[in-house]
């Protein structure tokens, strides 16, 4: 049954976000899905991430598990923000090639700027890096008044 209270909330504006826009909204977060073709078929999963400075996306993950398949890949790199009750949100997906990270050096600056601990717990220590090839961004919210 509708809510009688939505006839009185005013119509949401979409708006599409530019790439700064998307890197500031990812920045903001530290768990996102990365989207990807694995030997059982397409997956999605959560994994805990952060926005390097060079303005890919780094996630952390163990060996062996669906989001470690992606190396190598091209994958999907979602993360979003959804507010229901006011009917807004943003969305922002980034498209790009997974690589794993080598180097115990390299893993370990990543550690460092990453602001979550894995959820999952274990030992997670597979760094993978997404360079965008395409970013798209998408805002939904109230609309401006003129």
């Amino acid at each position: 049954m509708p809510d009688p209270t939505e006839h009185d909330m005013p119509q949401p504006e979409f708006a599409m976000l530019s790439a700064e826009e998307c890197r500031a909204l990812m920045s903001t977060h530290g768990v996102g899905r990365v989207a990807v073709r694995t030997r059982s078929g397409p997956a999605v999963v959560p994994v805990n991430y952060v926005v390097v400075t060079d303005g890919s996306v780094a996630y952390r993950t163990s060996p062996g598990t669906a989001a470690a398949e992606a190396a190598d890949k091209e994958v999907v790199f979602e993360v979003d923000h959804v507010d229901e009750e006011l009917r807004q949100g943003w969305s922002v997906n980034v498209v790009g090639t997974a690589r794993a990270v080598t180097g115990d050096a390299a893993a370990r600056g990543l550690d460092q700027q990453s602001y979550t601990t894995p959820w999952a717990g274990d030992d997670r220590r597979l760094w993978l890096t997404i360079v965008p090839t395409r970013m798209t961004g998408r805002r939904i919210g109230p609309r401006a008044h003129a």
